[in-house]
């Protein structure tokens, strides 16, 4: 009877520790699988932060190009520099709003499945979701203020210069510099380059700055 007894323990400690291994087995390929994915994840990611910064960097310099066009204006209406109509109507022709629309496919997809937040990379992980999460999101709304000034100043000033724009003729030219010196089109001016310098291009920078702690954040705790 002992024998028996001692011959069925022994044969369920085999059971009961081959089931043990095959689930240590199976959690230890999916824990690989799922850090395999995960690095894949952020190198993804990493391409997609280094896109973003080329874009933000060019997005910048073309606001400041388009902020010298108003600035320029601006000392023209407030008689620092000389009125030229033609150079003032191409002025006011060339000036534009681009605005930032970063990549987040690799980031969002990581997040939704789970993966993101598995990692132990506390460092990284609040860098890359302070990006995506606040600097992206506050910057797209910013964009959008920026992109209703630009419609507004398109549709309620500048189209008063179409005929001189597009060089048509018949374009008076006496009416057009009185309203180009009035308080109208002064104040629509001045409201667009507000939004431009005190605030989006503040976002811009903001978000330039943790796209570059992002990249410090990836060089000391995942490429080291």
């Amino acid at each position: 009877m002992k024998t028996i007894l001692a011959r069925g323990g022994i044969e369920f400690l085999a059971v009961f520790l081959g089931i043990a291994l095959s689930l240590w087995v199976d959690d230890f390929r999916e824990e690989r699988e799922l850090r395999e994915r995960l690095n894949e994840d952020f190198i993804k990611i990493h391409n997609e932060v280094q896109a973003n910064t080329a874009n933000i960097e060019s997005i910048i310099g073309l606001n400041e190009k388009y902020l010298s066009y108003e600035e320029k204006l601006l000392k023209v209406l407030n008689k620092e520099i000389d009125f030229n109509f033609e150079e003032s109507v191409q002025l006011i022709s060339d000036i534009r709003w681009p605005t930032f629309f970063g990549e987040t496919t690799a980031y969002r997809s990581s997040v939704s499945s789970g993966r993101f937040n598995t990692s132990k990379n506390d460092t990284l992980v609040r860098h890359l979701s302070r990006l995506y999460e606040h600097f992206f999101v506050r910057l797209k709304l910013n964009g959008d203020i920026l992109d209703k000034q630009a419609f507004e100043f398109s549709t309620d000033h500048s189209k008063k210069f179409n005929k001189a724009r597009f060089k048509q003729g018949n374009v008076d030219t006496l009416s057009l510099t009185k309203y180009f010196f009035s308080n109208d089109f002064h104040n629509g001016l001045l409201g667009a380059y507000e939004v431009r310098k005190n605030y989006y291009m503040n976002r811009l920078v903001d978000t330039k700055e943790q796209l570059h702690k992002v990249k410090i954040a990836y060089n000391e705790y995942y490429f080291d």
